[in-house]
């Protein structure tokens, strides 16, 4: 139903540019370093969703007829057969996506950025969702913050974005059910805006996720498949890198009005750093699969001598873009800096790095319930480090060294599958393996027990932990639903 097509994307299946591999060198031979990513990632992950409301139930249909409503949106914007001077439909065929089923197969972004699932107010009315007349949620974005409907409950199954068989309600995995967040106003014709849906992290947590980051390369979409722990069709990795999932929702914020849609913790990279010149910084990094570009905060680029303390950029920027998102903005300007390394420490005893990573800087935040203080993110980890990628500029297209990404939402790694083609460093493993595991009470996965996971411990303390908030980020060591002194006796009251 929805085919809300990436504009870069769609521009490269006109244009039918071959990437070219991004290059590997090994300045630092114990680490695996990369030169060659552009800001902008080709395409974010796509998955196919049907939704309903018992889950026994035939998938909500659409109440607007068989035509799909974004084909003409899409006509109106663009009309791709005069600019490229192609019969796209002599290609493609009449209909991209015949509609074979016998419900209607509906797809949306995976995205890992997003604490909730978010509907379009077009899918909403496409398919005669009902909006609770009390609900009210508000959530930021990268375009400032903006207030939400909350959905009747559904349950929502996804199914591979590349199934043989999507007509086939057996292979969607159902969720909930969930209250959803959906936008308010529809989306206006421009491109930044376009509609489109978001399923986020209450739809992975427990299950193993494969992004299929080669598709991208051969100018196909960046497909996702979300399967449970344990399936033989998980890809095995080369390296990992120890993630955890921390709480960017604000359920207690006056002005959000049960009922609320469904929340959970998002991935975070801890102890990134970026280096340009004789400047460093480092920070924690939300791992965000919706970003088509990667972000550093004002303080980091302050850091690294790109803006000034009053936060007024002082080097000229290399490249400038327009970024939409959730926000009441429509779009924001986001100006661009290649840095020399970013460097992303890894399980198996070296770094992965960046050479001549792409960065927008623009500040994301939200407002911590108990401090009441303004957190603002160090950074974002985009899927313009996952994919092929392309310079804004000349459209110049790069390659990505990764064939799949894998995040395990159980163990708390994110796996990388190289290709073939690249020479990994030597594997040295830390901890975080069946033979090295995690001691008990690590909580932020540096292999040791000290006072940076007592300070975690203590910011969980005596909240309501369950999967959705990743147990509380781990800190409910004994799985009762609450931070509290047992789980502080586990790890830091030693029997004599």
């Amino acid at each position: 139903m929805f085919k809300n097509f990436s504009i870069i994307k769609i521009i490269c299946f006109g244009l039918f540019i071959l990437p070219s591999f991004a290059e590997v060198s090994f300045a630092d031979s114990n680490d695996f370093n990369i030169d060659g990513t552009f800001e902008a990632a080709l395409d974010i992950p796509r998955i196919l969703f049907i939704l309903k409301r018992e889950p026994n139930g035939p998938p909500l249909e659409p109440t607007g007829g068989s035509d799909d409503p974004w084909d003409d949106i899409w006509d109106d914007i663009f009309d791709f057969d005069d600019i490229f001077d192609f019969d796209f439909d002599d290609l493609f065929g009449e209909n991209l996506e015949a509609d074979t089923a016998d419900f209607d197969i509906n797809w949306a972004f995976l995205d890992t950025g997003v604490s909730s699932i978010m509907l379009s107010k077009e899918t909403a009315t496409y398919m005669d969702i009902e909006i609770d007349p009390n609900g009210q949620y508000v959530d930021p974005g990268v375009a400032g913050e903006e207030y939400f409907d909350v959905s009747e409950p559904l349950h929502i199954g996804v199914a591979d974005y590349d199934d043989p068989n999507p007509e086939d309600q057996s292979h969607y995995m159902l969720n909930g059910p969930y209250r959803v967040m959906v936008r308010q106003n529809n989306a206006s014709d421009d491109l930044l805006s376009e509609p489109y849906d978001l399923l986020g992290m209450p739809v992975m947590f427990g299950k193993t996720v494969v992004f299929n980051t080669r598709a991208p390369s051969s100018l196909e979409y960046f497909t996702a498949r979300i399967k449970e722990p344990n399936d033989s069709s998980i890809p095995a990795v080369d390296f990992e890198v120890p993630i955890r999932f921390e709480k960017y929702v604000m359920p207690n914020d006056p002005r959000q009005i049960p009922p609320l849609p469904v929340l959970a913790y998002n991935p975070v990279i801890d102890n990134i750093t970026i280096e340009d010149g004789n400047n460093s910084s480092s920070g924690t990094f939300l791992f965000d699969t919706g970003g088509s570009i990667s972000l550093i905060s004002v303080s980091q680029a302050v850091n690294l001598g790109l803006f000034d303390s009053n936060g007024v950029p002082i080097r000229e920027p290399d490249y400038s873009m327009p970024v939409g998102g959730i926000g009441e903005g429509e779009s924001v300007e986001i100006l661009g800096y290649r840095i020399d390394r970013l460097i992303v420490p890894t399980l198996n005893g070296y770094n992965l790095v960046y050479l001549n990573a792409s960065l927008g800087v623009q500040d994301i935040s939200i407002v911590d319930e108990v401090t009441g203080e303004l957190i603002t993110l160090d950074g974002v980890f985009g899927s313009n480090f996952l994919v092929a990628t392309m310079e804004i500029e000349t459209w110049d297209i790069a390659d990505t060294p990764f064939d799949n990404v894998i995040l395990d939402t159980q163990r708390a790694v994110l796996g990388f599958d190289v290709n073939d083609l690249y020479i990994l460093p030597p594997s040295m493993p830390t901890c975080g393996d069946a033979n090295n595991p995690w001691p008990e009470g690590d909580l932020n996965r540096d292999c040791s027990v000290d006072i940076f996971d007592l300070k975690l411990l203590t910011n969980q303390w005596l909240n309501e932990c369950d999967w959705l908030n990743w147990n509380c980020s781990g800190a409910d060591l004994n799985f009762d639903g609450t931070v509290n002194y047992i789980d502080y006796s586990k790890v830091f009251i030693k029997e004599e």
